[in-house]
């Protein structure tokens, strides 16, 4: 994806994100606390792991839908929010 390009002749891997995961960190309990999620391309920081608000202790709750904001804004559509999110995690992934 380094070497093809985009219409606008930017690398794929820059302009293309691939998102992969589960609606439910245990789907035994329904619980959409832990969910694995991970990101790739679209200019962001990456090569690492990272685990948003582990212990379950962050104010307001960081929710799958900021991490939409942050995807969506990185695409070039300007939001402020998604469903019920009203933040985003472009500090950590921008």
């Amino acid at each position: 994806m380094k070497a093809k390009t985009d219409a606008d002749g930017r690398p794929l891997l820059d302009s293309t994100i691939v998102l992969w995961g589960t609606g439910m960190g245990d789907a035994s309990r329904h619980s959409n606390r832990n969910v694995p999620t991970l990101v790739a391309g679209g200019g962001l920081r990456h090569g690492r792991h990272v685990a948003i608000d582990p212990e379950g202790k962050s104010t307001p709750p960081r929710l799958l839908g900021d991490l939409y904001v942050t995807l969506l804004r990185q695409m070039g559509i300007e939001v402020d929010r998604f469903s019920n999110a009203t933040h985003d995690m472009d500090e950590v992934l921008s």
